[in-house]
């Protein structure tokens, strides 16, 4: 059982340890891989790593530590919104019973919705290199190029001269 997250974001899978709370949530911990995505090997290793490592029970914050990211500090970026907009948030669920892997969708402004996300379940006895493979398989697909929006066209009727 544990859940696990991976971030796309602009050619580097990062992976951060995720921690469970004492209350029972989720948190973004370090340490904190970043793997280009050039190397398959490279990032098959780091998620299963994550994998096995498991996810460490850490005591629950109590609100008065400043609010923050690893993942921001890490890429130097200034706001989650602008990670949002050119990353995809990979989840994994392992359970019992099957494991459940979530894919981010966007909303039209570029940011993340589970409306449009996507989702496959795998039996609970898929090994951890089958699952970091499905996620090596969706990174390829959203790094490669977007097909630019057509803009309609009117059709007029051809005129003989």
């Amino acid at each position: 059982m544990g859940l696990f997250r991976f971030y796309l974001h602009q050619g580097k899978l990062i992976t951060p340890s995720v921690c469970e709370t004492e209350a029972g949530f989720f948190v973004d911990q370090g340490p904190l891989t970043v793997t280009s995505v050039k190397d398959s090997n490279k990032v098959r290793q780091a998620i299963v790593k994550a994998f096995s490592r498991g996810n460490a029970r850490i005591p629950t914050p109590d609100g008065s530590e400043a609010a923050g990211s690893i993942i921001l500090e890490r890429l130097v970026i200034d706001s989650w919104s602008k990670f949002e907009k050119d990353a995809v948030l990979y989840t994994v669920h392992l359970g019992g019973r099957y494991t459940t892997y979530h894919v981010t969708g966007r909303k039209d402004d570029g940011m993340w919705t589970m409306d449009e996300s996507t989702t496959r379940k795998f039996d609970s006895k898929a090994t951890y290199e089958a699952l970091a493979e499905a996620i090596i398989d969706d990174v390829r697909r959203q790094m490669l190029p977007k097909p630019e929006s057509v803009k309609p066209m009117l059709l007029l009727p051809k005129i003989d001269a």
